[in-house]
């Protein structure tokens, strides 16, 4: 084994301490259930210019433990509230502690009207700063 790589063995367990990187892969920890602890979420209706649906909102972290990458789930529903097709919609940007994102997704199967809820989501900076 060459010097570099002896060097590099000797710091990768440094790597997740470094500031700006990020630590390693975890396990999903942000779930349906425990969503609503973390996060408030609000959403609209609208059309885009070509006359799509779309869905359009803000994602609050109001008591999260870090800044959060999220996932949402967008139910279209028909006109007694049945769901009728659902899709997973990935949020840009993450959600920064006690702040907020902006969320736009287009609807892939039009109806009477959509829930959006949070799916699931990772935490990626712990403690938000």
């Amino acid at each position: 084994m060459n010097r570099r790589a002896l060097l590099g063995l000797a710091l990768t367990p440094l790597l997740p301490l470094l500031p700006g990187l990020p630590g390693p892969a975890g396990a999903q920890t942000i779930t349906a259930e425990t969503a609503p602890q973390y996060f408030r979420l609000e959403s609209h209706t609208d059309k885009d210019k070509k006359g799509r649906d779309i869905v359009w909102g803000y994602i609050h972290n109001t008591r999260g433990k870090g800044n959060a990458r999220l996932r949402l789930l967008i139910e279209t529903l028909d006109d007694s509230g049945k769901t009728v097709a659902t899709q997973i919609a990935y949020v840009d940007e993450d959600v920064p502690l006690f702040n907020r994102v902006y969320f736009l997704n287009r609807v892939n199967t039009p109806g009477a009207s959509y829930r959006v809820s949070i799916h699931s989501g990772d935490w990626t900076r712990l403690g938000g700063l």
